[in-house]
């Protein structure tokens, strides 16, 4: 297996994991004017809110917490897939006689299969990532040294440029971390609303006879 063979592979997944994001189940998609959405917006404003809070970082032990559980969650996702393909393959989608209606549904039905099980990948590639992150820490110290306003200074004269760009890089190293975190618990919520959602109206148009 070569780089070239990941590369190919993982990209679509991305790029479709992020475009199925801004689509219904009825196929109108809404995308975002300024790449990120306005609730990822906020999320990143947060994650850069938390970083003058956590002004060390998230702690190690705090770290492993977090590896461990996104571990857990790579393995529950990877078998959620095999679940809803499984389903996905028991559904019939021939449009032959069917109402106008009905067809309109089957291609929602197509929608949320392919929503769902593009986001749910997408949350695979971002829980192995942000397992990658948290590990860097255990092998570079220096990311868990305190950083605050007063870190930094103003004059020219007192400005450590070596200093100051290890520290830039380490908060962005945060600050991207805390967006990765916070970006897959609102994705794995609009994944679980999804469903809901969905199947909720498909029970309401089971009828009782």
């Amino acid at each position: 297996m070569q780089f070239k063979s990941v590369k190919q592979l993982i990209l679509p997944l991305v790029k479709g994991g992020q475009k199925w994001q801004n689509i219904t189940i009825n196929g109108q998609e809404n995308k975002p004017k300024l790449f990120l959405s306005n609730v990822q917006w906020v999320l990143l404003l947060l994650s850069i809110i938390i970083q003058f809070k956590l002004t060390s970082g998230i702690s190690g032990n705090v770290l492993g917490y977090l590896i461990s559980a996104f571990s857990i969650s790579i393995t529950l996702f990877m078998s959620l897939l095999v679940n809803i393909f499984d389903k996905f393959e028991n559904t019939e989608f021939k449009i032959t006689n069917l109402l106008e209606s009905d067809i309109v549904r089957l291609k929602q039905k197509k929608n949320f299969f392919k929503r769902f099980i593009s986001i749910t990948s997408y949350l695979v590639v971002l829980s192995i990532l942000i397992v990658l992150l948290c590990s860097i820490t255990y092998f570079i110290d220096s990311l868990s040294g305190d950083i605050s306003i007063n870190t930094f200074t103003v004059e020219w004269s007192k400005i450590n440029v070596l200093l100051t760009i290890k520290n830039i890089l380490i908060l962005t190293y945060r600050v991207v971390l805390n967006y990765f975190i916070l970006n897959y618990l609102l994705l794995t919520l609009f994944v679980a609303g999804s469903a809901y959602e969905y199947y909720i109206s498909e029970l309401d148009r089971k009828r009782i006879e």
